[in-house]
């Protein structure tokens, strides 16, 4: 997380970077981060606050593109910084804990990352309050570390947890609320809760579309969650009718390139290939190369 710098003008390049990685520009931000590093470590020091932010937005830059050793090296220098500057305690300083906690995560150091993350909810417990969303956010990636650790009842105690905070502060239809009510079905269902499973995916999926239309990621994923676990509980028809909607609304909105449109049409394709549709399969993989 970035600190605003009162000193900092339009033109500043850690300013610059901000705009294209809120916009998902990330071979832009990074190279105005690195720009800004240079410039601020020359000007104002290695150590100096401004530098240091600008040493952890190069840190999310690189998890973001997947280079999670660099990421580490940043988040590390960083958090050296921030602890020497403002505190162990500070807001801050827990952000970039967290950041690399969540690095440690996709390294698959999930022992590291867990007592990372359960420093984060302690800290940020007690600077925030426990119903604040920083606070809330924390809950739910130690719920979703919980799952890669196959820890799934303290997932699902988690999950319910942050479900029924983020009811409270952002409300039944809010997208944070939807996608832990998502992340509960996809629960439920490893764990063949099948009952369970469709009550929190057919919330998300009511809310997700009512909110945010056909389209959007959330309310694709959903539906083809819904067509997996109508296959799996062998409700015929339903899974292809999930599937079709969820290609709708993807080929409309998402595009053809989109991650949520191939999972579609591969699901749709290995559902009529079981099924012992081939022309249909066939018909299907042409249509989508000529999308």
């Amino acid at each position: 997380m970035a600190s605003s710098n009162p000193s900092s003008t339009p033109t500043d390049p850690h300013i610059l970077g901000n705009a294209h990685r809120d916009k998902g520009l990330l071979n832009e931000a990074e190279q105005m981060y690195t720009q800004a590093l240079a410039e601020r470590e020359a000007k104002l020091g290695p150590e100096h606050a401004s530098t240091i932010d600008t040493v952890n937005n190069l840190g999310v830059i690189y998890c973001r593109k997947g280079r999670l050793d660099e990421a580490e090296q940043m988040y590390t220098r960083a958090l050296a910084g921030r602890e020497n500057d403002l505190g162990s305690e500070h807001t801050a300083t827990l952000d970039t804990v967290n950041n690399l906690a969540i690095v440690y995560c996709l390294q698959g150091q999930v022992d590291k990352s867990e007592k990372i993350f359960l420093r984060v909810l302690s800290g940020r417990g007690k600077q925030l309050g426990e119903n604040h969303a920083s606070t809330i956010d924390t809950l739910n990636n130690l719920g979703n570390l919980y799952i890669a650790q196959k820890k799934l009842n303290k997932a699902e105690t988690i999950y319910l947890q942050v479900l029924a905070r983020k009811e409270t502060l952002e409300g039944d239809d809010d997208v944070a609320t939807l996608n832990t009510a998502n992340n509960l079905g996809n629960l439920y269902y490893s764990q063949r809760e099948f009952d369970k499973a469709k009550q929190m995916y057919t919330r998300a999926l009511a809310g997700t579309e009512k909110a945010f239309g056909k389209g959007h990621p959330l309310t694709v994923e959903t539906l083809n969650s819904l067509g997996k676990l109508y296959n799996a509980r062998g409700n015929l028809g339903m899974p292809e009718r999930m599937y079709l909607r969820a290609l709708d609304g993807a080929a409309k909105d998402l595009g053809p390139d989109h991650p949520s449109t191939s999972e579609t049409v591969t699901n749709l394709v290995d559902l009529y290939c079981a099924n012992g549709r081939m022309d249909m399969a066939r018909q299907l993989q042409e249509r989508w190369l000529r999308m």
